[in-house]
């Protein structure tokens, strides 16, 4: 409770004789019982009960709800079935007072309070992230091959009866040779490259291995306000008489709409008149903070008209030269209440016998007083509407003069005033919204592009949800949607109070209606409204146990309130807003957004599918060579000769190997990456059997033909296999042979992991398009060539790892082995391209690991995998992949 600071609290409370106190406290020392005075700027120190407030109080909930709209208060007693958030008699801790006083009694402090509540609850133990999960799959896969090349490896040497002390050295060769010794050093690279790409872009990674869940994200669930919006009421449309008030019923009104975040150039002429009252008949003020910097002070809606008044008139600089005109001076005003729904000011000198009424408020109200014809009020209340089905708050304004006006102003309403509240002139209409961010829409189409679905979870009404979700991409623009799509795509937080989990989260014992309307709930909805916080939560479980065709989704969650906390917590990837977030939420979240765009974190995305992407390219070139490593060992047992050494093994993965493995983390983006659906880690593992089929029996097996085929082709090694002589009794010539031989194999071992390297650099992508852009790589290729001709025919190098220098020739043959697999992997590529694009091979598309998903610029999911119909279900695509696809 230190974050109300150190002002006091005025308070009321009873000694221990039963005296009344008057005291100053401190927010941490309050107590249920306390009696406490709020006022206009106070931040609420503890979770209060109003038992009297002035007409018209606001607070404003942002810190635990996340919307940015003020919230009313009263002292009036709820009905028991009012949710606690939605009783607009009680107040909470860490949120503050906008306008009006109140006297509250403490009923809740500490982690009592709902909001301490909510911290105490994202308190749970340490889960597994999916990469951990991967490497220890991984780590568990590659020992078992291990072991089994370990035993291979020992049953060779028993069976040739070598030493004991060979037998150890070539079975702990052997067995540490399957070992990718580079994996730990390019996963740390990897997250830690990404991570920093991810911070030029404005995402902070608190917890380094979310990079590459994200990558893995199939459902983004994210909160309105300040995220996909900006967070703050924005007058989006003026609509004004073309002429005269009288004239509306003929001419109808004009419309002027403000693009791109600037009024058009005829806004000046055309919104004269509505921007001159707009500044006079208002609460809002422009002041200075500490720093000097300009800033907006006032209720929120106040704040969005006074601003774009400002913006008409040319700047809050001609807003304060036109309040400050005598002729402008504000001489009486009834302020705004919930009773009257409009608020009153009169400017001017009234010894000049003539001064202006204006009247700004709910539009049915102020027709009321305004001097208009049933025709004129039915085309302004068609204008009204249409901007309330754009989900805008819609605030009209009127005006008329006095003339004789009384010497002193007074009255509180129509009853009651001095002077004549009729024949108003209409003026025109305000449309106020919290309007989309710029970018946003792209941003959606680009994740529904790289088949991630975005839902929106909010606490804001179904219409306005709707209505921005619509022009956000999120739902269609066109009504074309029917059945499940229809009843689902927006669900409020109504529908959900029965279908919440019995327990903490969901279970096999759930009841089968609300599985079955979980599932389609899941499949359908784009939308979340009206939803509270333990609703995020359970909006976050419900896609992880049913999602993805009951496999479950990776779900990633933004927020920046302290009612999204669980859900960040919850969700695989938790993202906080750096800028309007509470530290509650940074706290919770694995990545914080620092300028709270919801674009970046779609960018974002792109570094965690590069940074896992990188991960298997670098273990499927690690494993290529471990086949050719052992395969020599094996074929001693036939009575081939020694074709390479446990040192010449030890340069290629420690001295080449690793570096390259290394060079990964820094491979830039195939073209289609984000053109394809996500990586499920439950149903394609960074190391599963599809890479064991690529590395150990496709490109392992081309290397190991090449290697044994350039060791045959060195003179005298195939005399030296047919005599069947003892290694032991090789004569130095022969040594000499069987020297060369090994050092082909070698060279040609290492021109094949090249051609390994060169070939997992893309997955689909030819290397014609894509060539050689990594730098890291390329050095690393570089580095292999040179090190292995220095191994080859300089002197201590020899004697070192047993090679011998070879003519230039037999050097040149064994590269033919990097070219040819290259080709081959290239025709491959080739192929399966060829495939996808004319639909022949059903394991390349749409519904396998690697499919390419799409959705129009409308925003339309329905071509999107999860837009199939809950009936689909049981046609689930199987996931496995074939051999090489």
């Amino acid at each position: 409770q230190k974050m109300q600071g150190d002002k006091p609290v005025p308070t009321v409370r009873r000694d221990s004789a039963g005296n009344r106190m008057s005291v100053q406290l401190s927010s941490e020392d309050l107590v249920p019982g306390d009696v406490v005075f709020l006022e206009a700027g106070d931040r609420i120190p503890a979770d209060v009960r109003v038992l009297y407030c002035t007409d018209g109080m606001e607070v404003d909930n942002s810190a635990l709800t996340g919307e940015s709209m003020p919230e009313p208060r009263h002292s009036h007693t709820e009905k028991p079935s009012q949710p606690p958030t939605e009783a607009r008699n009680l107040a909470f801790f860490g949120t503050t007072v906008l306008k009006g006083n109140a006297t509250c009694v403490v009923h809740a402090t500490g982690d009592n309070t709902f909001l301490g509540k909510i911290a105490q609850s994202i308190k749970t133990s340490y889960v597994k992230s999916t990469l951990e999960i991967q490497i220890e799959h991984f780590v568990h896969f590659i020992a078992g091959i291990a072991v089994i090349v370990g035993i291979l490896s020992l049953a060779v040497k028993v069976a040739q009866k070598a030493a004991l002390a060979d037998i150890i050295q070539y079975t702990a060769c052997a067995l540490f040779s399957q070992v990718p010794e580079g994996l730990l050093p390019t996963v740390t690279i990897s997250l830690m490259f990404a991570s920093a790409e991810m911070v030029k872009r404005k995402v902070l990674v608190r917890k380094i291995d979310a990079v590459e869940t994200l990558g893995c994200v199939s459902v983004f669930c994210s909160d309105k306000t300040g995220t996909l919006t900006k967070g703050e009421m924005t007058t989006q449309d003026l609509v004004v008489v073309k002429t005269t008030p009288q004239a509306i019923g003929r001419e109808g009104l004009e419309v002027v709409v403000r693009e791109h975040g600037h009024w058009p150039k005829s806004a000046a002429s055309v919104c004269d008149t509505i921007s001159v009252c707009g500044i006079l008949n208002n609460g809002a003020e422009l002041k200075k903070d500490s720093d000097g910097a300009d800033f907006w002070s006032g209720s929120p809606t106040e704040v969005a008209i006074l601003r774009a008044s400002s913006e008409v008139q040319g700047g809050p600089e001609a807003a304060q030269l036109l309040r400050s005109r005598p002729e402008n001076a504000k001489i009486f005003e009834i302020p705004f209440n919930s009773e009257n729904k409009w608020m009153l000011t009169i400017h001017g000198q009234p010894s000049s016998g003539k001064v202006t009424a204006i009247l700004k408020g709910a539009p049915d109200r102020v027709l009321k007083f305004c001097a208009i014809d049933p025709a004129s009020q039915a085309k302004v209340e068609g204008e009204m509407q249409k901007l309330m089905n754009d989900a805008r708050r819609v605030l009209a304004i009127a005006k008329r003069e006095i003339t004789s006006p009384p010497a002193k102003f007074e009255g509180t309403g129509p009853e009651d005033c001095n002077f004549s509240l009729k024949d108003f002139d209409f003026i025109g209409l305000y449309g106020i919204e919290d309007p989309p961010k710029e970018g946003v829409a792209e941003a959606v189409i680009k994740a529904n592009n790289a088949g991630v679905k975005v839902v929106m979870v909010t606490g804001d009404h179904p219409d306005t949800a709707r209505a921005i979700a619509k022009r956000i991409n999120i739902l269609p623009k066109a009504p074309h949607v029917h059945g499940d799509h229809a009843d689902f795509n927006v669900i409020a937080g109504t529908q959900l109070e029965c279908r919440v989990p019995k327990a903490d989260n969901f279970t096999d014992d759930e009841p089968e209606e609300n599985v079955i309307w979980w599932k389609k709930a899941v499949t359908h909805a784009r939308v979340f409204a009206r939803v509270s916080p333990i609703h995020k939560q359970v909006i976050v479980q419900a896609y992880q146990k049913y999602g993805y065709h009951g496999i479950g989704d990776i779900c990633a969650m933004t927020g920046d309130g302290v009612n999204d906390a669980p859900a960040l917590k919850q969700a695989e990837v938790g993202v906080a807003m750096g800028i309007r977030g509470t530290e509650v939420a940074k706290d919770a979240a694995d990545i914080v957004l620092q300028d709270d765009d919801f674009s970046s974190i779609i960018n974002g995305i792109e570094q965690g599918r590069l940074c896992s992407s990188n991960l298997r390219k670098s273990i499927m070139y690690t494993l290529c060579s471990k086949v050719p490593q052992f395969a020599p060992t094996l074929a001693m047992v036939f009575g081939v000769p020694e074709a390479l050494t446990i040192a010449q093994v030890l340069l290629i993965d420690i001295g080449t190997d690793i570096w390259t493995a290394i060079a990964y983390a820094f491979q830039p983006a195939e073209s289609r990456l984000m053109a394809r659906a996500p990586r499920h880690p439950k149903l394609v593992k960074l190391a599963d059997w599809g890479v064991g089929v690529y590395s150990y029996c496709y490109i392992g097996m081309l290397q190991c033909f090449f290697c044994w085929l350039m060791f045959f082709l060195t003179p005298g090694i195939w005399d030296l296999f047919m005599q069947g002589e003892d290694p032991k009794h090789y004569s130095k010539e022969q040594e000499l042979t069987n020297t060369k031989g090994k050092t082909m194999y070698y060279w040609t071992l290492m021109m094949g992991q090249i051609a390994a390297a060169i070939s997992t650099t893309t997955e689909r992508q030819s290397l014609m398009s894509y060539c050689f852009p990594n730098m890291a790589l390329n050095a690393a290729f570089l580095f292999e060539v040179v090190l292995g001709l220095a191994a080859i025919y300089i002197a201590f190098m020899q004697n070192a790892f047993d090679t011998a220098a070879v003519p230039v020739q037999y050097i040149a043959m064994a590269v033919s082995s990097l070219v040819v697999i290259s080709v081959i992997e290239e025709l491959r590529k080739a192929l399966f391209r060829y495939l996808e694009a004319n639909s022949m091979c059903h394991w390349c598309l749409d519904n396998d690991d690697e499919r390419d998903v799409s959705s129009d610029s409308e925003g339309d999911y329905s071509s999107s995998s999860y837009g199939s119909s809950s009936e689909d279900e049981s046609d689930a695509v199987d996931h496995k992949k074939p051999l090489l696809c």
